[in-house]
Order: C-alpha cells, then structure tokens, then sequence
C-alpha cells in the first residue's frame, strides 16, 4: 500500500513534546526576538522518520555508480592495446603484494577492519528492527525505514570490505563514510538533540541500549575512523616520487587538524641540544622548486603574457582554488567567534531569570558549545594559515626562480650608460635583485593575512549585526545601526591613510636600496676602503643613508599609530552610540546579558579591525614589494636574444646566413638608441665594417689600444651587446653547436674547491685534469696548499692570488669540451715566465689543437707566434683583420709597436720561474670560509641586552618604567571599563529602570573610555621613540663592526653573510622584532590583569587559572625548542641561497657562454628547497603551538562557566565580567605565547646581529693615536724585528725583518712566490698580526690610529677595486679637492694619453663607473688607481705592478712624484726595478739581500744575481744597473 507523504510527516509525532525552537520567547515575557535558541526545532519541522531514507538514497546512488564503473570496465577490456595489458601486468605485480601494503600499511588496514566490524555491528543491531516491523509490531512506514536502514547498512559494510580488498577503488570509503555520516545525522537530529532541552526526549528512546550502540557504532564508523585513517601518499609527480614524503601527506584529517604529524619532531628537538636538517621533516614535493617550475612557472612568467599584465594578477589565478578553501575556512572561524557571545547570552538570561521555564535549552549545552565551537575555529583559523603558508611558500620559491632565472638574462654592462638618466636606475641590479630575494620577498610571505583582511573583517562586522539582531533583538540593533552608520562614515578615513602609507612605504623602500646599495658596494671594495683609511667617511655615508630610511620609518610607525587608534576607535565609537541610543531613545534596560555578550561582539570587531591594521601594513608593503618585482620584469635590460617583440614571441636575433664564426657589416652599442638620446661621444660604438671572418680550428689574435673596445668584441660575438644592423646584409653568429668556453677578463671564481672551479659541472677526466693543471702552470700553486685542489678558493677567489685566478680561469675554458675557447686578456696578469709557460704549453698543447680560440692580448709579442689570424681594435672601437703578418697590424696601430717593443724585452728577459713553494698558512681541510655558527637554546642574554639598551638609550629605568607601567595602567583600565558596565547593569535589578541615571553612567563610561585610549597613544608613541632609537644604534654599531673587522675575517666571511645581517635582520629589528617584543609585554600584563579580573568574583578558580597558564607555559617551551632551532637553521638556509644567487649573478656572463645556465637553475633549485624546507616547517610549528593553546583556553572558559552556573551564586553582572575577562585571558594566552615565542624566534636576528658585534676588530681609534698635524713630512721608513701572521694560531709568514728606507727611495721588492712581497705590504699597514716595529717618518705605525696610517699611505693594488659612481667620486669619494686638480692627476696618470685623440668613448670626470668598475678595462682601472695616487699625495706609494700598464705608471712615477715621495714596488719582472735606488730580495719571509742593484750584482753568490743571470737579458739589466750606480754617486 502506497504510503502519502502527510503520513510520513506526522507519523511518529508525539502530542506531549512542547515546540522546540522558539525564536520569540522572550525571558521577561515581552515579545522581542532572543536570538538562537535550539528549544524551537522540534516544531519548526514536525518528527518524521522520512529522513531515514536518506541513507538509503545515498546507497542506491552508490550501487548505480558501482554498476557503471563495471560495465565501463568490461567495455574497454576487448579494445584494450598492448600498453594497457602491459598496465594489467603491473596490476597483477600489484595484486600480488600483500593485503596490508596495498590497504597502505599496518596502522590504515587497522582502521579499515576497525569500520568493517563498526559496520557488521550496525548490521546486526538493524536486524531487531527488521523483525520487529515484520511482526506488524510497527506501522507501514517504519517497516519501510526499518528496510531501507538495514540494506543501507549492509551496503556499507560491503563498501568497506571492498576498501580492503580492492585499495585502489578509493571511492568505496568515501560512498560508506557518506552512508554512515547521513544516517548518524538522522539519529543525531532525532535523539541526541533533545537531550539538550529541558522538555523533549528521544524519539527512538523505546529502543533503549540498542539505539545508543548504535549511535556508537555510526560514530566510530562515520566520524572516528574517517578523520583518525592514515592519508595515502599521492606524488605531485607520479613517475618521480619522493623517498620520504612530507609528513602531513600521509597525515589523517585529526592529525592534520591538530598538527599531531608533528609531534615526533618536536619530541626530537627537546631531546637534543638543537634540532639539525638531519632530523627534520623532508620538504613536500608540493613545494619542490622542480615541481613548482614544471607545473607553475609557465602560468606565472610576465614572457608568457600580455605586457600590462601585473604579476599578482597570475599569482592569483595560479593559487585560486587555495584561496578559495582558505575563505572557507575563514568562514568557519568567524562564525565561531559567536559561540562566545551567544553562549553568554543564553547563561545570563537563565541567571538573571533564576527560572528554566524562561528558556527551553539546559545550561550544558551553551557550556559545550563554549568548548568545543571555538576549538573547531580555531581548526578552521589555523587550516586557513597552513593553506595560506603553503601557498606563500610556493610564491616565494616561483619568484625567487623567476628573478633568478630573469637574472640570467640581465645585460650586465649597463650601469655607465647613459640611458638611466634616473638615478634610481643608475643602482646596480645585483644589489636590486638581493633585496627583492631577501626583505621584498618576506614582505610578500607577511601578506598571507589578506584573506583576514578583506574577507573576515567585513564578515565579521555582518555577522554581528545577524547576531545582535538574534541577542538582543531588533530595538538595540536598530540602535546599533547608528553606530555602524558612523562606521561607515569613518571608513574612508582609515583607506586614506593607508594611501599614504603605501607612498611611505614605496619612499622608504627606495631608501633601504640605497642604504643596501651603498653597502653592498663597500663590503665589494672592504679591503681597499680599510687599505686605504676610508673607514670613517664609508661609515658616515652609510649613516648618512641610514638616517634617510629611518625618517620614513618613524614617518610609518606614527602613520600607522594613527591608523590603530583610528580602528580601535571606530569599534568603541560604534558601542557606545549603540548603548546610547539604546539607553536613552530607545528606552532598553542595559542588563548584563545584553551588556555582556554585545561587549564580546564589539571586543571581537574590535580585535579584528586592529588585527586588519596590522594586515593593511603588511598587505600596503607587499603590494609595494610586488610592485617591484614587477617593474623589474618589465623594465629591466634583457639581452636582445631574450627581447620580445610587442605582441610576439619570437625573439630579436640576427639571422646568421651560415654556421661560421663572423661579423659583417655589424655595430654594437651597450645601449639601445632606440629613444635617439644617445649621442656620439656618450655612448660607445663597436664597429665591424664589411666581414670579419676569423679562422676556426685556429687561434686569433685580437690587439688594441687599452680601452679600444677588445672585450668587447668578444661581448658582441656571446650576444652581451645591441647589435644595431648597418645594412640590410648586417649579421653576425657564435657557432654554438660545439660548445663555447669563456675566460673573463675579470676572473671569476665560484665559492667552491680548486677542482669544482675547474671542472665547471663536466665530468672528471684524471688524464685529461692532470694535463690541463700542468699545462696552465697550476701544479706548483696546489703544493702552496695542504689540502691541493681540494682546498675552497673563498668568495671572489680570496685565497688566490690574481695570476691563480686567471690561471683557474683559463683551466676552466681548457679543460672543458667546448670547440671554441674565447680568451679575454687571460696573460695580462702572469708573470712573463708564466705567460711563457701558458703560451708554449698551452697554446700550443693538444688540448688545444683543432679548436678556435679568440685571444685578446695586449702581450703581441708573446702570443703572436702562435697565432694564425690576427685582429686590431682601433681606439674608436673599429675592428679589421689582417691575416697573420704582424708587420701590417704595428703598422696600421702605432700605438702597439712601443708595446711590443716592450714585450719582445721583457721576454728576453724571462726572469720570473714558477717558484718553488714556500712555508705558508695551512688549512688541512681546505676550508677557507668558516662555518656559519648557529646558536643552541634560547636567546641569550647578551643579545637580549643588546636590544634591552638600543631601546633605552641613556635612560633605561625611566624608558622601561614609563613604557612597562603604561602597558599596567593600560590593561587595569580595560578592566575597570568592564566592570562598570557590569555595575552600570546591575543597576536595573535594584532599581527600576526610571531611577537609572543613564545620561550619568554613560557619561562615566565614555570618560573611563578616552582616559585608556589615551594611555594607550601616549604609551605606544614612547615605545614608538624607543625603537627607532634601537634601530639607529645598532645599525650604526653594526656597521661599525663589520668595517672595523680585520682583514682576515673578511677572507672568512662570505659577503652574502654580512649583507643577510644588512637586510633580513635589520629589517626584523626595525619591524617584526620590537613590534612582538612590545606584543609580549603588552599581553602578558593583559593576561595577568585579565586571569586577576576573572577570578576576583570565584578565587577558587585561580588554581585552575594558573594550571591553564603552566600547561600553555609547558607546551609552549616544547614548541620554542623545536621553533629556535628550525628558526636558526632557517636563517642559515637564506644566506647560501643569496651567496649562490649573487655569485651567478657576477658571473652572468661566462655562466652564459658555456650555456651552464641549466645547471646554476638547477643548483639555485636544490637551495631554494632547503630554504623552503626549514621555511615550511618553521609555519607548520607555529600552528601546533596555536591550536593546543587555543584548546587549553575554550577548556579554561568552559570550565569557568560551568562552575559560575552550576556552583557559584555570583551575580549576573559579576559572572559576566568574570567570563569576559576569562574569554579574554583565553586569547591573551594564546596571543602571549605566540608573542613570546615569535619573539625569541625573531630574536635569532639580535643573536646574529650580536655574534658580529664581536667579530674580530682593528684597534680602533684613540685620543693618544692621533699623530701630529704635520706628520708626515717624509716617507722616510724604518723597521725593526718585524714577524708577521695571517692569524694568532698560524705560523709566521714575515721572520724578523730589520732594514731602513730614506726618504724619496724607489725600493723594488723581489722574491719568488710565497716569499713574503705582497704580506710585507699588509703588515706595514697593520693589516695583519704584527710583532716589531716599524717607525714611519720617526714615528711608531703602532702607537697610530690605523686611519691616520692608512690615510697617508697610498697603495696601488696589481688589481684595484673602483667604486660605482662618477670617475670624480671614484678619484675624490670625499669631495676634498677640485674639478682642475683631479683633472691634472688624471692628465698626469695618462689616462687621456691612453685614450688617443678620438672623442667616443672617452673617460672624463663625469663618466660613470660600474661596481667594481665594470665597464672600463683593468689596464683604465689601475690607471685610474695611479691618478687617484697622484690626487692623494702621500709620503709612502706601494706599487703592486701590472704587466699592461707598467710602462705608463713606472714613467708617470719618475716623472710626477716629489723627490721626498718613498716609492715601493712590488715587482713580478726585473725590468720593472732595475733602476730603483735599492731592492729588497725577499726569501722564506726573510730579508736576504737589500742594497742598490750594483752591488746586489756584484756578489757573485747572490740571490737577486742568480736571478739576473738566469735572465734572456743580463747584459741589458747589467748595463741598467751600472748607469744607475753611477747617476747615484754623481
């Protein structure tokens, strides 16, 4: 019999059970709307046991699907191809595992048989049921029901034992858990939801223990087992999995909830003293740069779209299903931030009421929800971080490859150009791109919080009108829309300010690049800023640039008070219009359950928009950073190779008509003319008229005039240049299908061991590596070290000497397989001997033969002939070719015959050896660059006071008094507030409402208000003072550290270290650090105050109170130890992700021509993983801490609110302020403990800032040191016992060296190498450990301020450091001296002289210079180092010579130098000193000859005449010396 609908709605309903919503019933018995009362369910939906076909339904859609996967299975097996029966193999391969390995493991088939016999029991337990409807015991429809429920049951328990037997059929737990969850729904709705009334039961009660096992059965098997199973692991990569995935992907849903897959570390990180990489967690292959780069990248590179398309605008579309989910889960959090309120609500009625005939809903159930909703927020707040981290991480690993991948498409000469005529794109880039990697990119992981921002606050604020409307009813909140009329007019104000924060924030962006620039630079060019005294005018400049950002800072920091104050204000604005109207229009009676649980809501807006101001911040310095990043995408110089068209693809090369190696018709510029601003005589032109054609299979010679345009020949061919076409026939090609090896000029070393270098990621071939270190003269320079070719060469190649360095280099190009070799002036720094050596061994060697080689030279004479073709560069940049005949290259360049003249002398001469090795400093392990340290434990209390006396100054007691009271008086009066109100409220129980002065209480209210914000503003603008005077004070002492450090802990530290401490950690203590450090004392004293307010009323719960508060105090030290430990090696992690991103970007070019870029993406990828990995973990950790004090804190509030409504006979004002201020003592736990532990997480910055305040220091300057006015007034030099040291541990390098030099002497220093010449330098610097004396000009250099010693002593290195900036900045950094004088030294250097008479190109005072001076060619370097000489005119010039411009200095020495000026040359050829007034022969570290060359020869066993005779040219050099004794004697 068909059974009607009606029937089914009202069968089963009971006469006697009372309504059980009831949205209307007032407990005063007036008419207005109480808000969500659970009594009126029953009613609203009449009891019917139709909901029981609802898991019936989902079973028979769970067949049909079961049914469609089989016939879809058997249709494709008979056209299934070979491939697929190949896949059927593997499945029988898979079917032949066990039962537990493919179920996933012991722990998953555990849960699974778990759910199978949860499902037998509820097939068992639905059989009475059956029977009994059978019986005719039940009416029609529940035999329907009772049916239906059996054959869903016994559906499930099919669905389960086929999750075992067939794992791969996945779904089958999803239909049974879907099953089981609707049908424990129906019963949840029918008989667990009455229990929470006071006057309805069970519906299905009559089954007695059979329903409740049941309800257990369908828990076990729908909640229990579903969120407690094991996840299985499903690679991002099917075909490459991890070895270890992350543990969160094989995490079940309780544990990811809880972050319980994270106990095991945090177990493990308080067993040891810190927690290393080792025992971490590995990254998820989700966040796998690999990953990112081959699923992501595409949709995020600007190439791959429209070019006004913004980078954030991809961000977005690539991570819109995570931002999704993560607004979901804001949702859920926000929605349960009125469980508090409502739940207040519902016990103070039934208080105030003292009647349960009031209210249909027992008091437990609002205690429960007081305890469990919050922790289900809380799950949903810290899911939506844990997304949000996820997804940040992802971004910061895509843009730090996408900047690393752009950066190796930069053009890298572009800073002298006279493009950027905006001086914010005259910065070098590398100083860009390591900011955007280090504080632009940690701007854009801080705006995780934008979700908060502009999704949670507005839902906040229309959720609680929705629940003030269902509270208190629509007279109050009629009220209430007064004060949100005025929210809204007071909204604009906030949005205009954050406008002007945004301007703030982008201003002082621009400063901190400056600040970073300048330093960046300076740490470059330590050693020559320390050598030559400029240690003081660097530290101005840099404090100079430092004030600049800081005003924008404290511009910032009171902008952004102003804006707190403003959204802490808007709140409070809002609540007492609210009350105001209410109480006085509208007539309402204020009691404490409407005071109370409104003041929960406003206190949640209120938390939320000062929690939005802090996100507005955070999002304003994204947005800028992101800008940025942006621009630089946009904006940058690329390569033409890597421009794109507008609205195309394709890319802007020439066509090569063949696969030769040529130039035809070709110009070159480094700049683009493309705006037509360039001019002639501003911008260089490389010119190739008709067609070059070099040989190949041969090497070419290519000669020039210094600073003709040589290199950059070769720049053109590797496609480093624009190339402009001349004619229709213009075009050029680099034969790269074999291969191409590069020797920069400038040699380029990476941060590794001599055979990394030299092997350049190429397989290692012994034969093969052992003939090219012996044919490019390495082997003697590997005995120097212990540890041979294993030993680390530093950064920059610190360990190695310039000649080492270009020797490594062109090891490099040999060893390589690439069929052409370009040399770029690789001879320039040898010796002649070991020139010879590269030439006749090298050259000329098989490695060589068969390839081209592209040789620029200045050397004509020595590699002429081994040459086969030879080009000239003109000194206006126009290149020719002419064959082999050398004749016709001197004659068409005059310029090089004096050169070569010179050099067929000097090879005559063949003076220098590769010398035999000489005792000196050590390293067994090879290890040059020491170990970051990483500290263990808490922070220490040396870096705590460090910050504790930058925030005080002078007036520590009366800072920390005034700021720590302020924050006391502060809380105290927050406190005071609610309490008012309460006794504002309790008011209308002893007096009728007429007799109730509101006007008066309001009054009080709204002073007691303005008096605490007050407080606050006063407070926060005195803290505000305090750390901007920490952050000025501690920049400048670090910056004083790092520039007073010695010498050889500059060799030690890596320059990407010391710039970390610059960028990352300054900007933690300017920001992040002194903001949580303030946060720490704010809400702890909040807590104490709030934890003192909430048991004033019930001290017995102070017990309970402080059990709480040492339980958060327990877990949270677990945690710090875990979080310190990941926090430090995080920040470990950064440095050699920088050190690898700065080194490849120095080296840009020979990166690009041997095509390794592949290989640094590769390399950049495995360190951005181990950045990402500690990065993640550090997020993850701080969501373990948050949920479990979450947890404590609803456990503390229920606790609280239970004994208040079952124990206590408090008032009802008084047990609302006391479960206020619990709630509050709640959040302040958690707030604190992340405040605390954030702290010291932060604090790890002041540690590493504190660790190189005391790095090893230079005497540092004295009143007693400051020698007389007139010192010197001559170069006489005197020394007396002298030893010197590289460190105090290591073996003297210098033996007790006593010897006298006059005033006005030319003193050349000779010695093999490792004998001691370029350490005698250093040590009468005092630029290492030094015992003796030396006496300069009669005084002791070690009773002298180093700067005064180094400021009058001027030293010419063989490879001088230039400073980016105009050549004027580069002669006078100081501005002492005028345009005429600087113009004289550069005349009198021959700077000009060297430049010929053309115009182009030309280096004047105003020609910019790139860092390290780039872009002007060593030989100009040393020039200008000469002039800058000549401008500083000191007593005493050490001269380190160099090959290429040796005539030029050694002339512009005699000729320019006063008579009194003492003259000291370190000398590589004998040519250089024969006619020096003495020489110094240095051995061992020994002095072993000094007098004039006269007599050093006419010793017949002597040292320098043994060196002499072994000479090509000992006639010539015996003839020097003789004239030169005899011009002496004269």
């Amino acid at each position: 019999m068909e059974v009607p609908i009606s029937y089914w709605l009202n069968e089963s309903f009971t006469d006697d059970q009372k309504p059980f919503h009831d949205w209307q019933a007032g407990v005063d018995g007036k008419s207005y709307s109480t808000g969500l009362l659970l009594g009126g369910l029953g009613q609203a939906l009449e009891d019917s046991q139709c909901f029981f076909s609802i898991p019936a339904v989902f079973a028979l859609l769970s067949v049909g699907y079961l049914i469609s996967r089989v016939s879809s299975h058997f249709a494709s097996k008979q056209d299934r191809q070979d491939p697929e029966q190949n896949q059927d193999g593997s499945e029988g391969v898979e079917k032949e595992r066990g039962v537990i390995t493919r179920s996933g493991g012991i722990e998953r088939f555990l849960w699974k048989v778990a759910r199978v016999l949860g499902c037998i029991a509820l097939v068992g337990l639905s059989v009475p049921s059956v029977l009994k409807a059978l019986t005719n015991e039940g009416t029609a429809f529940e035999q329907y029901t009772a049916k239906f429920l059996l054959l869903s049951n016994v559906w499930s328990l099919v669905l389960s034992l086929l999750s075992i037997s067939t794992p791969s059929w996945r779904w089958t737990s999803r239909h049974s858990t879907l099953i089981l969850f609707s049908e424990l729904a129906v019963y949840a709705y029918r008989d667990v939801a009455p229990l929470a009334t006071f006057s309805n039961e069970p519906l299905d009660g009559a089954e007695g223990w059979v329903l409740w096992t049941k309800i257990g059965a369908l828990v076990l098997t729908a909640l229990v087992v579903p969120v407690c199973i094991p996840s299985i692991y499903r690679p991002v990569d099917p075909e490459h999995p991890a070895e270890q995935p992350y543990p969160e992907q094989t995490a079940s849903v309780l544990s990811c909830s809880i972050y319980s897959y994270l106990n095991p570390t945090v177990s493990i990180a308080n067993k040891l003293p810190h927690l290393t990489p080792d025992e971490m967690p590995p990254i998820a292959d989700y966040n796998q740069a690999e990953n990112l780069a081959k699923y992501s990248l595409s949709k995020v590179d600007p190439a791959n779209f429209q070019k006004g398309r913004h980078i954030g605008l991809s961000i977005l579309r690539l991570f819109a299903y995570d931002y999704f989910v993560c607004v979901i889960s804001v949702t859920v959090y926000t929605l349960s931030q009125f469980a508090a309120p409502v739940a207040i609500n519902r016990l103070l009625v039934l208080l105030e009421s003292g009647q349960t005939d009031k209210t249909t809903v027992r008091p437990w159930f609002w205690i429960l929800c007081l305890f469990l909703v919050p922790i289900l927020g809380s799950m949903g707040y810290h899911y939506h971080i844990t997304r949000m981290n996820r997804t940040v991480v992802g971004v910061e690993s895509i843009l730090t490859q996408l900047i690393f991948d752009y950066g190796l498409r930069l053009r890298v000469v572009n800073e002298g150009s006279e493009k950027d005529q905006d001086e914010d794109k005259k910065k070098s880039f590398i100083g860009k791109l390591n900011n955007m990697v280090t504080s632009d990119l940690e701007s854009i992981n801080q705006a995780k919080v934008i979700i908060m921002l502009f999704w949670c606050l507005p839902l906040q604020m229309i959720f609680s009108s929705v629940f003030l409307y269902l509270i208190l009813g629509w007279r109050i909140v009629s009220s209430a829309f007064v004060g949100l009329a005025l929210l809204v007019a007071l909204l604009p104000v906030p949005g205009y300010m954050t406008g002007l924060l945004q301007g703030i924030q982008r201003e002082k962006m621009e400063k901190t690049d400056d600040r970073i620039q300048t330093l960046t630079e300076a740490m470059g060019v330590l050693r020559t800023i320390k050598l030559f005294g400029w240690e003081k005018n660097i530290q101005e400049k840099a404090d100079k640039r430092r004030d600049e950002e800081l005003k924008l800072i404290w511009k910032w920091k009171l902008l952004n008070l102003f804006i707190l104050h403003v959204n802490y204000l808007i709140p409070i604005i809002i609540m007492l219009a609210t009350y105001a109207v209410a109480a006085l229009v509208m007539k309402i009676d204020l009691t404490a359950s409407r005071i109370f649980s409104s003041m929960i809501i406003f206190g949640n807006l209120r938390d939320e928009m000062l929690r939005a101001n802090m996100a507005l911040g955070t999002v304003v310095r994204a947005r800028v950073s992101l800008d940025r990043i942006n621009t630089f995408f946009k904006e940058m110089d690329f390569l033409d190779s890597y421009e794109l068209t507008e609205g195309s693809s394709a890319l802007v090369q020439p066509q090569p008509v063949d696969d030769g190696l040529y130039l035809r018709n070709a110009s070159f510029t480094w700049t683009p003319e493309a705006n037509g601003d360039a001019t002639p005589s501003s911008t260089f032109r490389l010119t190739v008229p008709g067609e070059l054609r070099f040989m190949e299979g041969k090497i070419n010679l290519i000669v020039g005039p210094t600073g003709s345009g040589k290199t950059s020949l070769l720049m053109a061919l590797l496609g480093e240049m624009h190339f402009t076409p001349s004619r229709p026939d213009s075009s050029f090609n680099l034969p790269r299908a074999g291969g191409v090896a590069f020797a920069v000029q400038e040699s380029w070393v990476q941060n590794e061991t001599i055979r990394e270098n030299i092997l350049f990621h190429s397989p290692y071939d012994e034969e093969r590596y052992k003939t090219v270190l012996y044919q490019c003269a390495l082997e003697p320079d590997l005995e120097l070290f212990e540890a041979g070719d294993a030993t680390e060469v530093g950064e920059r190649g610190l360990t190695l000497s310039g000649g080492q360095k270009a020797r490594l280099t062109l090891a490099r190009a040999i060893y390589s397989n690439a069929q052409t070799i370009l040399l770029d002036d690789v001879l320039a720094a040898l010796d002649v001997h070991t020139a010879k050596w590269v030439v006749n061994k090298c050259l000329k060697g098989d490695l060589v033969k068969g390839r081209t080689v592209l040789l620029v030279t200045h050397n004509v004479a020595l590699a002429h002939p081994v040459t086969n073709y030879i080009v000239t560069v003109s000194s206006i940049g126009v290149v020719t070719g002419h064959g082999q005949d050398i004749s016709e290259v001197l004659q068409a360049e005059p310029t090089l015959q004096t050169e070569y003249e010179r050099d067929e002398l000097a090879i005559a001469e063949d003076d220098s050896l590769i010398d035999e090795p000489t005792e000196k400093e050590k390293k067994a392990s090879g290890k040059l660059i020491v170990a970051e340290e990483v500290r263990h434990g808490n922070v220490s209390w040396k870096a705590l006071k460090l910050l504790l006396k930058g925030l005080g100054g002078q007036h520590i007691v009366l800072f920390f008094t005034l700021w720590i009271g302020g924050h006391v008086l502060g809380n105290v009066m927050a406190s005071f507030n609610l309490w008012f109100l309460g006794y504002w409220s309790s008011q209308y129980e002893n007096h009728r409402p007429e007799e109730v002065s509101v006007a008066k209480y309001l009054g009080i209210y709204i002073g007691l208000t303005f008096i605490y914000i007050a407080i606050n503003a006063v407070k926060n603008i005195w803290f505000a003072l305090g750390s901007m005077r920490a952050s000025r004070t501690i920049h400048k002492s670090l910056t004083e550290a790092v520039l007073g450090a010695t010498l050889r802990w500059l060799d030690e530290t890596p320059m990407s270290r010391v710039i970390t401490r610059f960028t990352q950690d300054i900007q933690a203590l300017d920001s992040r650090l002194v903001s949580y450090g303030n946060g720490v004392v704010g809400v702890t004293c909040m807590v104490t105050i709030s934890l003192t307010s909430a048991v004033l009323f019930v001290p017995i719960f102070a017990l309970p109170g402080l059990v709480i508060a040492g339980l958060g105090i327990l877990i949270g030290g677990r945690y710090l130890k875990a979080q310190i430990s990941v926090k430090r090696e995080l920040s470990n992690a950064k440095a050699p992700m920088i050190s690898h991103f700065s080194a490849a970007m120095a080296g840009l070019v020979s990166i690009r021509a041997y095509g390794a870029q592949d290989v640094f993406k590769t390399e950049s990828r495995r360190r951005i993983d181990h950045y990402i990995r500690m990065l993640r973990l550090n997020y993850d950790l701080n969501r373990w801490i948050g949920i479990r004090i979450d947890s404590l804190g609803a456990i503390f509030t229920a606790s609280l609110a239970a004994y208040l409504t079952y124990a206590s006979t408090t008032s009802a004002a008084n047990v609302g302020f006391s479960l206020n201020r619990a709630v509050e003592f709640t959040l302040g736990i958690l707030y604190m403990s992340q405040d605390f532990y954030w702290f010291q997480v932060e604090a790890n910055s002041m540690e590493r800032i504190s660790a190189y305040l005391d790095i090893e220091q230079e005497p540092k300057p004295t009143e007693s040191g400051k020698p007389p006015a007139s010192w010197p007034t001559s170069g006489d030099i005197r020394v007396e016992n002298l030893t010197a040291r590289y460190s105090k541990a290591g073996p003297a390098v210098l033996h007790d060296l006593t010897f006298n030099i006059r005033a006005g002497e030319r003193i050349g220093v000779v010695g093999r190498t490792g004998s001691g010449k370029s350490t005698l330098t250093l040590a009468l610097l005092r630029g290492i450990i030094t015992e003796g004396t030396i006496y300069f000009d009669g005084l002791a250099t070690n009773k002298i301020n180093l700067d005064a010693l180094r400021s009058h002593v001027t030293i010419i290195p063989q490879s001088p450091e230039l400073l980016r900036g105009s050549l004027r900045y580069n002669l006078d950094p100081f501005d002492e001296y005028d345009d005429a004088t600087l113009n004289a030294a550069l005349k009198s250097s021959g700077l000009y002289a060297s430049q010929g008479n053309s115009d182009e190109g030309r280096l004047s005072l105003d020609t910019t210079i790139a860092s390290g001076g780039s872009n002007v060619s060593a030989g100009q370097r040393q020039i200008i180092a000469l002039a800058r000489a000549i401008v500083r005119s000191t007593k005493l010039l050490i001269l380190d010579e160099d090959h290429e411009t040796d005539a030029i200095i050694q002339n512009t020495l005699r000729r320019e130098l006063g008579s009194d000026v003492t003259v000291l040359t370190i000398a590589h050829r004998l040519q250089t000193i024969m006619d020096a007034d003495r020489i110094m022969v240095l051995d061992g570290g020994s002095v072993v000859e000094f007098a004039p060359p006269k007599e050093l020869l006419a010793k017949e066993t002597g040292f320098f005449k043994a060196l002499v005779d072994e000479s090509g040219d000992k006639d010539h050099f015996y003839e020097v010396a003789e004239r030169k004794g005899k011009s002496s004697t004269t």
